[in-house]
C-alpha cells in the first residue's frame, strides 16, 4: 500500500514538473512572436530620428568621455594637485557644459522605436553614468574635493561597459 502511494506521488510529481517545463518554453515561444511582430510596426520616421541623434551625438560624446578620462586620470595622478590649476578648471567646466548639453539634447530628441528598445537602455545606461561622472568631475573642479575621484573612474568605467554592450546589441540587430 505505501509503495503504491509513494509511486503515485513521485509519478505526479514528475508530470507535474514535465508541465510546468512545457509551458514555460510555450511561452518564451510566445513572447519571441510578439516581439518579431512588434518589430514590423516601428515607424519609419521613428528608426530614421534614432539613427541620425545617435549618428550625430555618438562620436561627440565618446570623444568627451574620453577626455573626461584623461581629466580625470590627472587629477588622480597627480593627486589632487591639478585641482588648484586655473587649466583644469577651465577645461573640466568646458568639457561638463558640452557633455552635459549634449546628453541633453539627446534625451529630448530621440525616439526610440520598438525594435530598438533593449538597444535603447543599453545606450541610457552609458547617458546616465556618462552624466554622473561628468558631474562629480565638475564638483572635483570648483571644490577642490579629492573625495570624488573614485567615484568618477566607477562612474567612468561603468558608462564604458554600457557603450560596449550597447556597440555589441546594435551589432546582433543588423
Amino acid at each position: 500500500m505505501k509503495q503504491k502511494a509513494w509511486g503515485a506521488i513521485l509519478l505526479s510529481s514528475a508530470l507535474l514538473l514535465t508541465g510546468c517545463t512545457s509551458n514555460k518554453e510555450t511561452k518564451q515561444e510566445t513572447k519571441e512572436k510578439v516581439e518579431q511582430t512588434n518589430h514590423k510596426e516601428d515607424n519609419p520616421e521613428d528608426l530614421k530620428v534614432y539613427q541620425s541623434v545617435h549618428s550625430q551625438y555618438e562620436e561627440k560624446i565618446n570623444k568627451e568621455v574620453n577626455e573626461a578620462m584623461k581629466l580625470w586620470k590627472e587629477a588622480e595622478e597627480k593627486s589632487g594637485k591639478a585641482m588648484k590649476l586655473p587649466r583644469f578648471k577651465e577645461e573640466v567646466q568646458k568639457l561638463t557644459d558640452n557633455t552635459l548639453a549634449d546628453i541633453e539634447n539627446v534625451r529630448k530628441e530621440i525616439r526610440v522605436p520598438k525594435s530598438k528598445e533593449r538597444e535603447n537602455e543599453l545606450y541610457a545606461g552609458f547617458l546616465n553614468e556618462t552624466e554622473q561622472a561628468m558631474k562629480k568631475l565638475e564638483r572635483v573642479a570648483k571644490e577642490e574635493n579629492s573625495s570624488f575621484i573614485r567615484d568618477i573612474e566607477v562612474h567612468l568605467s561603468t558608462a564604458v561597459n554600457y557603450y560596449d554592450r550597447f556597440k555589441k546589441e546594435e551589432k546582433s540587430a543588423k
